[in-house]
Parts: structure tokens; C-alpha cells; sequence
């Protein structure tokens, strides 16, 4: 059974990021792992629950946990590192190795060097993933990143510009600069999954709206196609592979 492993720095970065991919290779057979660094212990909570950073980092670990369910993935593993503070803590690059060492996937998904909308947290997950991944040599598996059309995320950017300092590191053009991305996985068979998936993340969302979270139109434009980038750079037929098999498998397996 070929397994797909997704590190995430908090809870919903699966959702929206890589949702459908999970989703699909879920249903084409696989194994699929999620890691999140922190619980989401840092953010608001909407749904009229108890407020602290312990009440509110214990539901959004059931709502990963819940998000994996729907998704058909493993129940998610934590570090529970601080929300937002990641990057200020001390290099997790040789645990990385070995959880991914330990998984054994045959794939790897996360976040890239933009972060989506440059959160602190996403890019410093990255630059440990990359190192770890790296570290690896020839016996690593594909590390592709999540790909988004330059400027999608730029509000959102713009409201998180306080997290990114003076002047803000990255620069608003390097927001989704990944125009080119290498891979290109048509998920629309799964959209209503993935939509599932968001909208299992309640204390996140505003009136329970999976669309709630993000500018308007952010979400319905993630829907269609999810978009990688490789992390060597180029495109590789092994990974183009790996992702034709999961378009493949989830319709024979349907």
C-alpha cells in the first residue's frame, strides 16, 4: 500500500492546501499520514466554545482528527510546538528525518517557500521539511509543495502582515510566485470531500462557512485543481507518475 505523508504546521492546512489530493489517493487505496507541528492553539475561536489557548488547541485537534476522518487519512499525529512561534523554536530538521524515515511514504505534501500567504509558522516548517528531505539523498521520496496562482493570497497576506516584520519578510511578490508549477492534479471528483474536510475545522470558520476564513472567492478557486512544485526544481516523472495513479485509482476505486 503506497503511503502519502502531509506536514503541515496547523490544523486546516490540510484542508485547503492538499485536500483533495488526500482525498483521492485515500480513495485510490493508500495510506495517508498528516503531521501537525502545532495544535492552532494561537488562533481565534468562533464557534461560542471556551477561549484559552489549552481549550482551544484540544477542539482544533479534534477537528483535525475529524478532518482526517472525512478525508479517509490516519488519525494526525501532533508536536504541539507553539502557535506561532515556530519558527523561534529549536531546529525539529533530525525529527522530521525521522518521522519521515519512520512513515516510509511513497510521497510527501506540504507547504512552500511563500507559506500561501507567508504565515511564520509555514515557512518555517518548510525550510526544516527541506533540510530533512535533503538530508535523505538518492532514497528520498517526491517532496512536491503546494502551488497557488500568483497574488490568490495576497489578501490574506495583507491581514497577516503584522506576523512578518518591517519591512515584511517575504515581500508581497513572492506570494504565490510559482506561476509555473510542475504538476497539476485535477480533484473536482472530491470537491465536495475537501469542502467537507474545511468545513470540519468549526472554530475556525465564522458562522460554520467553509468559505469563511479567507477572502471571498479564495476557496471555490481551490477546487477544481490542486497545484505542486516540485522541491528539486524540475519536474520528475516519478512524481507525475505517483499523481496519475491517484486520478486513476480513485475512479476505479469509486
Amino acid at each position: 500500500m503506497p503511503t502519502l505523508l502531509a506536514i503541515i504546521a496547523h490544523p486546516d492546512d490540510e484542508s485547503y492546501s492538499f485536500g483533495g489530493t488526500l482525498a483521492l489517493a485515500t480513495s485510490a487505496g493508500w495510506r495517508c499520514v498528516v503531521l501537525s507541528l502545532t495544535s492552532g492553539e494561537g488562533g481565534k475561536r468562533h464557534d461560542g466554545g471556551p477561549i484559552g489557548k489549552a481549550a482551544i488547541g484540544e477542539a482544533r485537534e479534534r477537528e483535525l482528527a475529524a478532518s482526517c476522518k472525512v478525508l479517509g487519512a490516519e488519525p494526525p499525529e501532533f508536536w504541539r510546538l507553539p502557535d506561532g512561534h515556530v519558527r523561534e523554536q529549536p531546529s525539529q530538521v533530525s525529527r522530521l528525518r525521522d518521522f519521515i524515515e519512520s512513515s516510509h511514504p511513497d510521497l510527501i505534501v506540504s507547504l512552500g517557500e511563500d507559506g500561501a500567504y507567508g504565515h511564520p509558522d509555514h515557512i518555517a516548517a518548510y525550510r526544516w521539511l527541506l533540510e530533512a528531505w535533503q538530508s535523505l539523498g538518492a532514497s528520498r521520496p517526491p517532496l512536491l509543495l503546494a502551488a497557488f496562482a500568483p497574488g490568490l493570497f495576497l489578501p490574506q497576506y495583507r491581514k497577516c502582515l503584522s506576523m512578518m516584520g518591517d519591512p515584511p519578510t517575504p515581500a508581497p511578490e513572492k506570494i504565490g510566485g510559482a506561476a509555473a508549477w510542475h504538476y497539476q492534479l485535477p480533484i473536482s471528483q472530491v470537491a465536495p470531500t475537501k469542502l467537507a474536510s474545511i468545513a470540519a475545522h468549526r472554530t475556525q470558520l465564522p458562522g460554520g462557512d467553509p468559505e469563511a476564513i479567507f477572502p471571498p472567492d479564495i476557496v471555490q478557486k481551490l477546487l477544481d485543481f490542486e497545484r505542486f512544485s516540485d522541491a528539486t526544481g524540475r519536474s520528475h516523472a516519478r512524481a507525475r507518475q505517483l499523481l496519475a495513479s491517484l486520478a486513476a485509482g480513485a475512479s476505479t476505486h469509486r
